[in-house]
């Protein structure tokens, strides 16, 4: 089902209202009142973006860029809010959740890493706001990185910078709270540098890149039921997986031309196969064996980075056994 990915299709107009439940018929018909629930209303259409308890805090998608800028302006004070714009957008045809993202526009806060042939490669930070009217996701504030020549981008593991509030009066007042120590970021962009540097120097089988990329982000043919959802389960396994399925092949080719043109450009190594993730991450295909927005596949990119850093330190590392262990995962 197609996304919203443009500012305009999110920054609606939202309003509470009551919630009531008609029983009966006729004249014996009743209208009672839900005391403990409110429902949220995209003014735009007129359609129902979630029923949420009465102490649900609401924020509007507009209201949330702006806490968003706020963000941008602590976590970077030397920055001011003029140089960060909307990158993108990413929601629902139901608009029921939104993530958006903003970058800095200035190379104040740009990052090289150095290829073997002297070329530097430039990252760039950017924020992701997430919102949501449905009571399933916090208020979140995630920060990522990106490569500025083709916006590949990769959210971080949570555990190391994000802002995460519940939708409750309580913990969303006026403003929000946002503090992160200066050499917590800067420890994060040189880890962030290594961690590439140590993808360079780790080499790649080309008959590797495909498997690599579909370990990562837990891409798996469809079952060999053909009733089976368009976003089943994620425990499918080998035994009962159809990979001559029409939507496997067509996804297999897709990320073969993919890790051709960056085994091609960059080698082979894991450096090519990062980009190749995180160019998939932040374009997803549509296609029945992608179960997950934009959003949790640059987190998965995140996490195996991250994970991907302390595993190659280890003796006898080889990326046929990291093979092994993702597909356990």
């Amino acid at each position: 089902m197609a996304r919203l990915n443009k500012l305009e299709q999110i920054n609606f107009p939202v309003k509470e209202h009551p919630v009531f439940v008609i029983t009966g018929n006729g004249e014996s018909e009743k209208r009672l009142f839900v005391r403990d629930k409110k429902a949220l209303v995209n003014y735009s259409n007129q359609s129902v973006l979630g029923i949420v308890s009465q102490s649900y805090r609401l924020v509007s998608n507009a209201e949330a860029i702006d806490m968003a800028y706020q963000c941008c302006k602590t976590v970077f004070p030397e920055t001011s809010e003029i140089e960060w714009s909307i990158n993108h957008v990413d929601a629902p045809s139901t608009a029921g959740y939104c993530h958006i993202d903003l970058v800095h526009r200035t190379s104040a806060l740009e990052f090289q890493d150095v290829s073997p042939d002297k070329k530097p490669d430039i990252f760039g930070p950017f924020i992701r706001v997430t919102n949501s009217f449905n009571g399933l996701r916090a208020l979140g504030f995630d920060i990522g990185f990106y490569r500025k020549v083709c916006k590949n981008g990769l959210i971080l593991p949570e555990s190391v910078i994000r802002f995460k509030f519940s939708h409750s009066r309580q913990e969303i007042g006026k403003t929000l709270q946002f503090h992160v120590e200066r050499s917590r970021l800067d420890q994060l962009k040189k880890s962030f540098t290594e961690s590439v540097t140590q993808l360079r120097n780790c080499p790649v089988e080309r008959s590797e890149f495909e498997p690599l990329v579909c370990a990562v982000l837990q891409l798996r043919p469809p079952k060999q039921d053909e009733s089976a959802s368009l976003f089943g389960a994620d425990d499918e396994s080998s035994e009962n997986s159809d990979n001559s399925h029409p939507a496997w092949r067509a996804l297999q080719e897709h990320l073969g031309d993919l890790n051709t043109r960056y085994a091609d450009e960059l080698g082979n190594n894991a450096y090519a196969a990062f980009n190749a993730v995180t160019e998939f991450a932040s374009r997803p295909l549509i296609n029945r064996c992608v179960r997950r927005d934009r959003h949790g596949m640059q987190r998965l990119a995140g996490a195996w980075l991250a994970g991907f850093n302390v595993a190659c330190k280890q003796p006898g590392f080889s990326i046929g056994n990291h093979l092994q262990q993702l597909t356990k995962a």
